[in-house]
């Protein structure tokens, strides 16, 4: 299970709990991952690789760990069959497994599920600003980009303007919604993610701090190494593969998905896609709203592993 953050934030406590129940009671055992973020490290040496690290760990040392109750309950790991779960960000992470791991001698998962994430970086939606309804400033708003870059990569971070908040509010009070905010309005997204930013101690003196605003954007080549959907025309993603989205995302087209699954299809790689009309990004982190399809997924997930 990996989470979502823009890449940049949150932790592994942060996934949604009446799916983990869903995945229990299908027979799977749900493991909910950490990964080092952006913009410390670029998203391939960081992210990328440490999602491709869990399903290795999965595949080859959970296996053999002692695991309390574990003969008692009847609990039996199966290294073959792996799927990999991922909501906003972390659902394009899940996603990159499939091609991502074979490029490091890793079996690809047996199916992936992802939450309204971003699956074509190549799209011109990502050359543009975007402005998200949950930010609580505005993009003349001041801010300062560099401070919230760490010296070394982190792996879990919980913004304190989001404690006891029920509901997903981007804060320029934050350092870290900062970089989300960021890569949104000015359209930063891909030079962040692919370049990442350096701590205020380890920035170019001969550079000034302004030029970290505007960095410009990186090759076609290196945006569809991180792309799903390129990857997928590439013929290097075969993995089966369940998308979910609402047409109200203001983060992320739903159409980019609708798009991915008529290419695996078009290719023979089995998929599925909810749409959902009218739902927005994170519908499902603080409500019960589409449980119906959300649960159609997950016998999706789980039909795929009787195939594995």
């Amino acid at each position: 299970m990996v989470h979502g953050g823009g890449h940049v934030m949150f932790t592994r406590k942060e996934v949604n709990l009446r799916q983990v129940r869903l995945l229990l009671d299908r027979g799977f055992l749900p493991i909910s991952i950490e990964y080092r973020f952006c913009p410390e490290v670029n998203i391939r040496d960081g992210p990328m690789t440490d999602v491709c690290d869990a399903i290795r760990w999965a595949r080859e040392e959970l296996p053999h760990l002692p695991i309390l109750g574990a003969q008692r309950q009847g609990l039996r790991i199966d290294p073959e069959r792996v799927v990999v779960v991922g909501w906003s960000t972390g659902g394009h992470l899940a996603m990159t497994t499939a091609f991502m791991s074979r490029l490091r001698g890793i079996k690809p998962p047996e199916a992936i599920l992802a939450f309204y994430c971003p699956t074509d970086y190549e799209s011109e939606w990502w050359q543009k600003p975007i402005y998200p309804e949950a930010a609580v400033h505005g993009p003349m708003d001041p801010y300062d980009l560099l401070e919230g870059v760490q010296e070394r990569p982190i792996a879990s971070y919980y913004p304190a303007t989001n404690k006891n908040v029920p509901s997903m509010l981007m804060s320029l009070d934050d350092p870290r919604w900062r970089f989300v905010l960021h890569m949104n309005w000015r359209a930063q997204t891909l030079p962040l993610l692919l370049n990442g930013l350096p701590a205020k101690s380890q920035a170019s003196s001969s550079s000034p701090e302004s030029n970290y605003y505007n960095l410009p954007q990186p090759s076609r080549e290196q945006i569809a190494s991180i792309s799903p959907y390129s990857q997928i025309l590439r013929g290097n993603y075969r993995t089966p593969t369940c998308l979910i989205h609402g047409t109200a995302d203001d983060l992320i087209p739903w159409q980019h998905s609708q798009k991915v699954v008529d290419a695996l299809r078009e290719r023979g790689v089995d998929s599925h896609i909810e749409v959902l009309p009218d739902v927005e990004h994170l519908f499902d982190t603080f409500s019960n709203k589409c449980f119906t399809e959300i649960d159609r997924c997950y016998d999706w997930l789980a039909e795929q592993l009787k195939k594995a």
